[in-house]
């Protein structure tokens, strides 16, 4: 457990952090968020983090405005009082606190959160693991691209995916994948890295921005078009990829092996070039 968190401008117990029972993030899930990364002390793809941050506050007109100097430092000093050199920083903007009701007044101060918590991360090497996961149906509402806490169908997905002792549920929407409940899906056919664009039917993943980065340093094709949950369990390598679970290899879909349950080369090459460009930039 941290030893603090930061609210609303404060630097307070962790134990003790708390908002008010009328904060709208808690009433109506009418917040945004973010989950950055954290390895060897340096801070992951930050500067996507927080432009997705600005874009997602912007599509829900919450009137936060941030300095991004100013919020690196808050992380730097967080990170430091919880002794954080691995892990993650939770971000969390509310719209604020007003009197039960769904219309929202102009002049609500926002309400910040933001606090630490200590992660192992799968990193090619020795130990680098692949992951099993299930299917579940899309039930999310329409704006997948802003990235709200209204996360309950996730939540339930993701555990129907921990009862199968699976590691992700992947979501489908009339046959066709969209993501995770918390990543982004790819598949590899032939040399073809097939993953979903990026429209209202996704999260434009901070992950899934860096490897569109990557891959032009390859020789693999780049195909931004949905596919089929027949193409899902028929190709020759899938892997997702999030913050917190970077490009984690899938061996497994609703019990079939995808290459022969084992991490495939062009998987595990993507891997080790997007862990060596979280620590050199």
């Amino acid at each position: 457990m941290p030893n603090f968190a930061y609210i609303n401008n404060k630097y307070i117990n962790f134990k003790k952090a708390k908002i008010h029972i009328e904060d709208r993030g808690l009433q109506f899930a009418d917040s945004v968020y973010e989950v950055i990364a954290v390895l060897k002390g340096n801070l992951i793809d930050l500067d996507f983090h927080l432009k997705r941050l600005r874009y997602s506050l912007t599509e829900l007109d919450i009137k936060y405005k941030f300095n991004q100097k100013d919020l690196k430092k808050i992380f730097l000093k967080l990170l430091n009082k919880n002794n954080t050199l691995n892990g993650i920083i939770y971000l969390q903007v509310t719209r604020g606190v007003q009197y039960r009701e769904h219309k929202y007044e102009n002049k609500i101060t926002p309400t910040l959160i933001i606090y630490t918590r200590n992660k192992k991360f799968n990193l090619p090497g020795r130990n680098f693991k692949g992951v099993n996961t299930v299917t579940h149906e899309d039930l999310r509402w329409k704006r997948r691209d802003v990235k709200t806490v209204n996360l309950l169908p996730n939540v339930i997905a993701a555990n129907k995916a921990k009862k199968m002792k699976a590691y992700e549920a992947i979501l489908l929407q009339n046959g066709k994948v969209t993501e995770g409940t918390s990543s982004n899906i790819w598949i590899i056919k032939k040399n073809n890295l097939i993953t979903h664009p990026a429209n209202t039917d996704i999260l434009k993943g901070v992950t899934r921005t860096s490897i569109l980065k990557i891959i032009k340093k390859t020789s693999l094709r780049l195909v931004e078009k949905s596919f089929t949950h027949k193409q899902l369990l028929d190709a020759d390598e899938v892997f997702l990829t999030s913050s917190g679970s970077f490009i984690t290899p899938i061996l497994k879909i609703d019990k079939k092996k995808i290459n022969n349950g084992k991490i495939g080369n062009i998987t595990l090459k993507l891997a080790e070039m997007y862990s060596k460009s979280c620590m050199h930039g």
